[in-house]
């Protein structure tokens, strides 16, 4: 009796974290309801929202839902939630999601595509005339899927034609 009262005041208190966490995200991307599907040269991804920390993520013929964790302090400029993955020397079967999601501001476009350019070696961007951006990118050698999702802001607005953007490669959808 007391291991299962137990049990129960530990899952309680589980869940508080959770919430407790959940309601500190800032500057996330996705919304409820929200899935955003992108193709690029490394094939079609399709990110879903499932509550402030948790996405899917669906690649390939594989999926996976994942827990993020929440930004407290801004790292390049980024609050937003990022899962880092664990490290691939200890997981040698199985595919590392590297996952940001996050709002980014800059000064003018020019930086907001300098941001873009200086990352399009390890990732290949697709966007939105408004800043919606998705990278889906490979590391085969590290077994290794890297998944980004960012809104991109020009002095805090959306832009409005953003260069270079794909829309066609972007789908987003909301479920009721």
């Amino acid at each position: 009796m007391k291991i299962v009262a137990l049990g129960l005041l530990v899952a309680l208190c589980i869940s508080c974290r959770r919430e407790r966490n959940e309601g500190s995200v800032r500057e996330a991307v996705l919304s409820v309801g929200q899935t955003v599907e992108a193709i690029n040269k490394n094939g079609k991804v399709r990110i879903s929202y499932l509550s402030p920390l948790r996405r899917k993520y669906e690649w390939d013929t594989e999926h996976r839902t994942v827990g993020l964790k929440p930004r407290r302090e801004r790292f390049d400029g980024k609050l937003g939630i990022y899962d880092p993955a664990d490290a691939w020397i200890f997981n040698l079967r199985k595919i590392r999601l590297v996952l940001d999601e996050a709002t980014r501001n800059f000064d003018s476009d020019e930086r907001a595509r300098a941001a873009l350019v200086e990352s399009s070696a390890y990732m290949d961007w697709v966007y939105t005339p408004d800043g919606f951006v998705v990278g889906f990118g490979r590391a085969p050698s590290r077994h290794q899927i890297n998944i980004n999702v960012f809104q991109f802001l020009i002095r805090g607005q959306k832009p409005t034609n953003l260069p270079g953007s794909r829309p066609d490669q972007i789908s987003v959808t909301y479920s009721k």
